[in-house]
Parts: structure tokens; sequence; C-alpha cells
């Protein structure tokens, strides 16, 4: 009796040390409200035909908003029918000679200007409880491809409970819709990389990668927003996205001859408020 008390304290304590699966649960009929905040910075260098002279240039961009996911439905498989809308907006664009343009939606007169937007659905996806998009039915051109790229809660759990350490991957296309292309698609890979859990929370690293970069720098250079790598929590009990922390950076040189640069750097912060 006593070694079968041992065997299930052992198989109990090893059980347990594992993450239990991890599952998104949809509130029905209730909605879910997100802060983010990302800064972006990109510097520019490029050589004046003339006198060969290098000139730089600036712009940082500072972008505050308040997401909303609405569950309209859930299905008994546990796939859910959500509308996103965006609630409030702040953006402030700072070129290099310090002159900045902010808009900002408590701003009578700028929520004029983000009425065919602000407060209404821009995209409605199905989702399933591992945060996989089913379904992507288009509200804003452009927007479908990106949500591929950039998931709605930013990550697909495992298909099975996962131990410290352990990885999984999704792969997927990177599509580039204009401005940015011309619908050129690139494969690429995001891994997952479960860290552990912490008082109900799941830290999970996300790193993202291209298997068919471009050959040219410049061609580069659009992609470069949307390779993500940094830190996402899940909350176990809620079954809910709960924060992020992600950067995407990259320094290029010679992007358009020798001599020019392109330097990005961008952080993106999000956390639940609802």
């Amino acid at each position: 009796m006593f070694r079968a008390v041992v065997l299930l304290v052992v198989v109990t304590s090893s059980t347990s040390a594992q993450s239990p699966e991890l599952r998104f649960q949809w509130p029905r009929g209730q909605a879910m409200e997100y802060r983010v905040v990302q800064n972006t910075k990109v510097r520019e260098t490029t050589v004046d035909e003339k006198g060969m002279k290098p000139t730089t240039a600036e712009v940082a961009t500072s972008l505050t908003l308040t997401k909303r996911w609405s569950i309209r439905e859930v299905d008994a498989a546990g796939t859910a029918t959500m509308d996103l809308s965006i609630t409030q907006m702040r953006q402030a664009v700072t070129h290099g000679d310090g002159k900045a343009t902010t808009i900002d939606s408590t701003n009578p007169d700028d929520a004029k200007q983000m009425a065919a937007y602000l407060n209404k659905p821009v995209l409605t996806l199905r989702v399933d409880p591992r945060g996989q998009i089913l379904e992507v039915k288009e509200a804003r051109p452009g927007s479908a491809s990106r949500i591929q790229s950039e998931l709605p809660f930013r990550m697909v759990l495992p298909e099975m409970a996962v131990a410290a350490g352990q990885t999984w991957a999704r792969p997927f296309t990177l599509t580039l819709d204009p401005p940015h292309g011309t619908g050129e698609r690139y494969d690429a890979t995001q891994t997952f990389s479960f860290k552990g859990e912490k008082q109900g929370l799941a830290t999970i690293r996300l790193e993202t990668s291209l298997k068919n970069a471009p050959a040219t720098a410049s061609e580069k250079i659009p992609l470069i927003p949307m390779l993500w790598s940094g830190e996402l929590v899940f909350d176990i009990a809620a079954g809910r996205f709960h924060s992020a922390q992600l950067s995407a950076k990259a320094e290029l040189a010679n992007h358009q001859g020798e001599g020019t640069k392109f330097v990005y750097e961008s952080v993106y912060t999000e956390e639940a408020v609802r």
C-alpha cells in the first residue's frame, strides 16, 4: 500500500508539472476588449544622385487603440463567430524635424474622419478553440490576408497538453496586398514554445520566420512589420488571451545602392481590459 501511495504521488506530481490542455473559451453574447500600444521607428538613409551626399529621414509612429471582439455565437464544437471593432484610437506621426500629426477619436472632428470604421465591425471571423481561423468574412480590403499573419489572438494553441520547453508550429502564407505589394506570396512559419505556467497564466514564446525570403534587401522591407517575435500570455482558467509583448526589427544595408540603409523597429503590447 505504501508503494502504491508513493507511485500515486509521483504520477500526480508528474501530471501537475505538465500544462493542462490550453483551449479558448468564448463568452457567447459578450465582448472581450484589449488595449493595444504600438510604437514604430523607421530611419532611412538615401544618397543624393547629384552630390552623392547621404541623407537620413526618420519617422516615428505611436498608435494606441482599443479592440472589441463581440462573440455572436458559439457552436457545439466550441467554434465562435465574432466581430472585431475599434472603439477608440489615437495615432501620432512625428518626423525628424519634430513636426507631429495626430488623429484622436476623442476629438469630435477626428472621430468624423474615422466614422467609416470606428465602432463598426471591420472583420467577422470564425475561430476554433485553438485560436485557428476557420473562416474570414472581410469587411475591409486587405484585412483578410493580414489577419492570417497576425492572428486575432496572436497564437494557435497546441493540440495536446505540453510541458515546459515543448514547441509547436503554424505554417502560413504571407501575402503582400496593395499598397505594400501586388499579391506576392511568401511561405512563413510561426513557432510557439511553452515556457511554463505561473499563477494560472501560461507564457508562450513566439518566433516568426520566412521559408523563402526575397533575394534583395528592398523586397524584404514590406515583410519586416509582420515578422513578430516575443512573449504571449494565456489565462488558463478563463480560456482567453491575456497579453502580448512583441517586437519586429531589422537593419538592411545598401537596400537602394551603396551607402543606403533602412532601419525598422516596432514594439507592440496588447493586454486584456475586459
